[in-house]
């Protein structure tokens, strides 16, 4: 798909009606087109990037570095740092409402205020690196799993949090969602399993085990809907899974895409339909976007990144339309076109 490369400025009529319907966050997916901003985020390799939730037009990173940061979407111009206090790596970040959360090898979960860049709670209670973290929508808790082999769920509502609920099961987990406070939290495993965790009873209520050979390194409930999930897998394959028939419905692969690291992260397209599945590739550093009709293979990007994607994030475009955040082993932010 050929893009008018006159329109960058957004003269014509059609981009004011394109300006105006990404004000309002109605303007679906848009597919990636080129590098808008080549940012080195972080000094060592970076391990996740989010959108902000809320659709702000923001993108936070984390690293190896043991920093989290948070970038203007409309400029590529950093905004905030948040530190860990130590040395160790950050593993994951989640950013929504006023708030920012990272989490790392020091087993401990933390939250800033993103205004004030305030640290408002350090979440101790894993015995070995948290692998993964999430913010329910409200903000009111927040979910991380661990090496520990446990999966918690923490109240951070008040001055002081409390841990609510432990999950357990025999396999790490790598990822986890959340999409709806009432619906069940869904996590992805070092066996290649995903399973499904009521957060009022404490129950685990689905297990659908050996999806992925090698583990599963990332999993997202499909905007919009409560029965399909997409995971990700170190057999370098994604797959739409519909909870209710506990089946595979779709299953996307290219030779080329190549998954390497245990928190690789996938993602829909934000629209309503979630027509497109992304990822990036851990050794060539390109970007595959397939059709969720087709399980074709729609757009390759490639030469952004000179080294592994380990991270990719599709945001609803805050007020600019910027979509798709990229982060690689090299520290290396690409935010897209």
């Amino acid at each position: 798909e050929s893009k008018s490369t006159t329109a960058a400025k957004g003269t014509s009529a059609d981009d004011t009606a394109a300006a105006q319907a990404r004000k309002w966050g109605a303007f679906g997916a848009v597919l990636p087109s080129k590098p808008l901003y080549t940012i080195k985020a972080h000094r060592e390799d970076a391990s996740c990037v989010m959108y902000d939730g809320t659709n702000l037009n923001l993108v936070a990173t984390s690293s190896s570095d043991a920093t989290v940061r948070v970038w203007d979407t409309s400029n590529g111009q950093l905004q905030a740092t948040f530190s860990g206090g130590g040395s160790l790596p950050m593993t994951g970040v989640d950013m929504s409402g006023g708030l920012v959360t990272c989490c790392g090898a020091d087993k401990t979960c933390r939250v800033w205020q993103y205004k004030t860049k305030r640290l408002i709670h350090q979440l101790a209670g894993h015995s070995q690196k948290i692998t993964c973290v999430k913010l329910f929508p409200g903000e009111k808790n927040i979910v991380t799993g661990s090496a520990d082999r446990s999966i918690r769920i923490w109240d951070i509502s008040r001055h002081i949090y409390t841990q609510t609920t432990t999950f357990r099961h025999s396999s790490t987990a790598n990822c986890s969602d959340v999409f709806v406070e009432t619906q069940p939290v869904v996590t992805g495993h070092l066996d290649g399993g995903v399973r499904f965790w009521d957060v009022r009873s404490g129950d685990r209520v689905l297990d659908i085990p050996t999806l992925h050979e090698g583990g599963v390194t990332s999993v997202q409930w499909k905007p919009g809907s409560s029965h399909q999930v997409l995971t990700c897998g170190r057999d370098s394959t994604m797959k739409i899974i519909d909870v209710r028939t506990q089946s595979v419905v779709k299953t996307f692969r290219n030779s080329a895409l190549r998954i390497l690291s245990n928190n690789a992260r996938c993602s829909f397209s934000p629209d309503a339909a979630g027509k497109y599945v992304a990822c990036g590739g851990g050794d060539n550093g390109d970007v595959f976007v397939f059709d969720v009709a087709t399980a074709d293979l729609k757009k390759r990007l490639s030469s952004a990144h000179q080294s592994g994607v380990v991270g990719l994030a599709w945001g609803k475009g805050g007020t600019n339309g910027q979509q798709i955040a990229t982060v690689d082993k090299s520290g290396v932010l690409v935010l897209w076109a």
